[in-house]
Formats: structure tokens, sequence, C-alpha cells
């Protein structure tokens, strides 16, 4: 007796065989497709949902690190911060003594004016000349080299000699200027009028400005 296929299944007909029982099998076999089918659908579908369950926890581990780190980060800086408010602040200066003089007074004998270096090119300064006479040149305020031969100076000038103004002090305030010519080794204050007019000059002079560090 002859057999004949179903599919991927091999028929081997009886005496018995009848319709019914072929279409059973084919019931059968149709069913068991659809299942295969719809377990391998369901595989796939589990295993997207899996990949982008994964994706996801990726994704937030990688914005929790990111986070630890942008605070960590702060941290530290506050940390930098904090330390570098407590830390004192010292000012750092460099001090001189130079002569100053007034032609009045004495030329050879000379004042004496306390220079302080305050920041780069920028110094205080103050001090006084006198006599026996109770005459003076008095200086205080800050100089601050403009090239290598002018200083500006703000601050007060004044000069006393008996002689000039009426015995009034000359007293010149605000912005002036030193300039050094040649090969000298001072630098004389410009504006040299003195509060008396006329032809009566002052020559307040600052030796040894070159030599500041």
């Amino acid at each position: 007796m002859g057999h004949f296929f179903y599919g991927s299944y091999v028929i081997w007909p009886t005496k018995n065989i009848s319709c019914d029982s072929v279409l059973k099998l084919s019931n059968f076999c149709m069913m068991k497709r659809l299942i295969l089918a719809f377990m391998v659908c369901l595989g796939l579908a589990c295993s997207d949902a899996s990949q982008k369950k994964v994706t996801d926890v990726i994704d937030d581990t990688s914005d929790s690190v990111s986070n630890k780190v942008d605070e960590f980060v702060d941290t530290i800086n506050s940390v930098k911060d904090d330390i570098k408010n407590k830390i004192p602040k010292v000012a750092i200066t460099v001090t001189k003594n130079i002569p100053i003089s007034l032609q009045w007074i004495s030329f050879e004998k000379q004042g004496t004016a306390e220079v302080t270096k305050t920041k780069e090119g920028v110094y205080s300064i103050k001090g006084e000349q006198t006599n026996a006479n109770n005459e003076y040149l008095k200086i205080n305020g800050t100089l601050k080299r403009t090239d290598a031969t002018h200083f500006a100076f703000e601050g007060t000038i004044i000069t006393y000699v008996k002689a000039n103004n009426s015995g009034v002090p000359c007293e010149k305030k605000g912005k002036q200027v030193f300039l050094k010519k040649g090969s000298r080794n001072y630098y004389r204050l410009q504006d040299m009028e003195n509060c008396e007019g006329g032809n009566v000059v002052d020559y307040v002079d600052l030796y040894d400005l070159d030599g500041l560090e």
C-alpha cells in the first residue's frame, strides 16, 4: 500500500483510516504551527522588551554617574574656595628710604622719604626735609612709573619757607609729574611754581628712584 506526505508528516494509509482522521491530523498540525509561530513572536517581543529595559538601565546609570561626578567636582571647588578664603592675605612689600630736597632748605642736607612698593610699578611715598628755621618740605602720596624718565605722583606736597608766599605754607594736592633729565640721579617736580607766583619756583627733587626693585 502506498503512502503520501502531508507537510512534514508521512501518512501511511491503513484499511481503517477515514477522512475524519485525516482532517483531525491536519488540524493538529496547523495548530502546532500556530503555537510555534506565537512562541517565536513572543520570544522576539520579550527580547525587544528586555533590550529596551537594559538600554533604559544603562541610560539611567550613565545619568546617575554623570550627576555624581558633577557633585564631586562642585564639592572639590567648594573646598578649594573655602581653603582659599581662609588663607590670610599677606601684603608683600619692598621698602626703601630715599633722599629728597627743596633748594630753599638745602641741596646738601637732604631729607628722607620712605618709599614702599604696594604693587608692580606702584609705590607709596612719605617723608620730609626740615632745617633749623623750622622750614620744611613734606610729601605724602603714591608714585607710579609711567616710563623710563617719568613718575606720576598723586597726593600732597607742602613747602614752607618763611620768605616765600608771605610765610604761608604752599600746598599742592592731586596729580603731579616727576621727570628725570639726562644722567641726573633725581626726578624733579614739574609743577615748579610756588603758590606766591611770579618767578618764585620750588625745586622738589626725589633721588635714587631708579634703584627701586
